[in-house]
């Protein structure tokens, strides 16, 4: 057994109920009980456990939530403000169904370094971590906009 599989195998055991859970471990393999057995109790700290968590991280789902992606201008003038490394980021997290329309506004010097830097991503942003990008990005947005009604 795979130490990812060990873990994705404890986890989803340990949500289970507590006879339920004996009933599952006294069917192991000896071996694959003593690798489960701690990874269970590890697990069983947590005492709530998010359903939908819990399917995500059983499907290794790297999926983003849908984002609210600000107005092009507002896009553009928020990427503006990052470097090139940062500007990818966010684009490929949050945004990257727009990434040609900030690549078609921005210098050619600029276009070409994000290019670059989209290209080396091998595979999607974890999880969370494109959910939070997506939020930082429409709450910046929000906060370009409302400095510009200020104005």
């Amino acid at each position: 057994m795979n130490e990812t599989g060990a873990r994705k195998a404890a986890l989803a055991i340990a949500t289970l109920h507590p006879a339920d859970r004996r009933w599952m471990l006294e069917r192991l393999p000896k071996p694959w009980q003593k690798t489960l057995e701690p990874l269970i109790r590890v697990a069983r700290r947590f005492t709530a456990i998010d359903a939908d968590l819990l399917q995500e991280a059983l499907d290794g789902s790297t999926v983003t939530p849908a984002a609210d992606v600000p107005p092009p201008a507002v896009l553009i003038a928020v990427l503006d403000g990052l470097s090139n490394q940062w500007a990818a980021r966010v684009l490929a997290a949050a945004a990257a169904d727009h990434a040609e329309i900030y690549l078609a506004a921005c210098s050619k010097l600029r276009g070409d370094a994000i290019r670059r830097e989209l290209a080396q991503w091998q595979r999607p942003l974890p999880r969370a971590l494109a959910a939070t990008m997506a939020r930082c990005l429409e709450e910046a947005g929000r906060t370009l906009v409302a400095a510009e009604v200020a104005r």
